[in-house]
């Protein structure tokens, strides 16, 4: 989704407001995405995506 809205790791993580490090470790599977609500939307909004929209497998098992 960051590269389908063009952004750097750089451009999403000060928009989100975690590292780019953070990012990283995301995109390899090194480490499991955690966001506060501020941050998801925040994310929705940088790569232009509404909360229905994101993939299944982005969501949590219940």
């Amino acid at each position: 989704m960051r590269l389908d809205a063009q952004l750097s790791q750089e451009a999403l993580a000060q928009k989100i407001g975690v590292a780019v490090s953070t990012i990283r470790r995301w995109e390899k599977g090194l480490a499991e995405p955690t966001m506060t609500v501020v941050q998801l939307k925040g994310f929705l909004n940088a790569v232009n995506v509404n909360f229905q929209e994101l993939p299944d497998s982005l969501l949590p098992v219940n």
